[in-house]
């Protein structure tokens, strides 16, 4: 094989492909899960911006950022799944004939979860100005939106890698798809935090999701700021480094074991 770039596209190109012969997983599920919670709770809780100190009087504006995000924890995970069948099929013994690095086949799937979201993203942002959401950051803001989400995805993604590699059980990683929904409740998804009770409060301080929900907002319906982009940048790089570095220390040891 070629360089690690080329192996990479290679791969990448392979895992694409892949996903065209399971659909559903591969590309339409990331999406199904935000769609519907967009459609639904943007109707059945319209009557919350009707309380004191709501910010907008359209539900679905409010949002439509924060379920764009949410893409990036329900659309995960697949890639995971399928890099331990690769190791378990021998498909990396193969790889190593043809001298390619075992990390270019850890970092195509990883970019692969990745690619899924964006589709489901960019839906998800059209069905939310369909419903009322206005873009005001124009063009800007949709380019931050998109790379706070690949961010996002890539970082949270990780906890299935980890998951994966160090069980070596192809469905191991399935039992972290709930995780989701206390994240989204511990944070500021629904309402703005001073309508939260005192602990959801507490609790949406350390919950990362937060800092990408706010800095969504930010991007999308504005005013754009640099407090919430720089946190959630902060925070996405954080958690980033962290389940990465843990991601590839459970790969190599999975390689070791092969």
């Amino acid at each position: 094989m070629t360089g690690s770039f080329a192996q990479v596209r290679l791969l990448l190109a392979r895992n694409l492909r892949e996903g065209l012969r399971n659909p559903v997983l591969a590309y339409a599920l990331p999406i199904v899960i935000p769609l519907t919670m967009m459609v639904l709770v943007a109707k059945t809780l319209s009557v919350v911006t009707r309380l004191p100190g709501f910010p907008t009087t359209n539900y679905a504006e409010w949002m439509t950022p924060a379920i764009i995000m949410l893409t990036a924890m329900t659309g995960v995970g697949y890639a995971a799944t399928s890099l331990v069948i690769d190791i378990q099929s021998g498909f990396l013994d193969r790889l190593r004939l043809l001298n390619a690095k075992p990390s270019s086949l850890l970092l195509s799937r990883l970019l692969f979860d990745v690619v899924r979201v964006l589709p489901a993203g960019a839906t998800l942002l059209v069905v939310g100005v369909l419903l009322g959401t206005h873009v005001n950051e124009g063009v800007v803001g949709i380019v931050g939106l998109f790379a706070l989400l690949i961010l996002w995805a890539a970082a949270y993604g990780g906890l299935y890698f980890v998951v994966a590699l160090t069980t070596r059980n192809a469905q191991a990683p399935l039992a972290l798809a709930p995780l989701f929904l206390p994240l989204q409740f511990l944070s500021t998804q629904f309402v703005p935090r001073s309508l939260l009770p005192n602990w959801v409060q507490t609790a949406s301080v350390w919950n990362p999701f937060t800092y990408m929900v706010d800095a969504a907002r930010s991007l999308v319906t504005g005013p754009l700021e640099l407090e919430p982009l720089a946190k959630a940048i902060a925070v996405g790089v954080g958690v980033l480094i962290v389940t990465q570095l843990a991601a590839r220390r459970s790969f190599a040891r999975a390689v070791d074991a092969v």
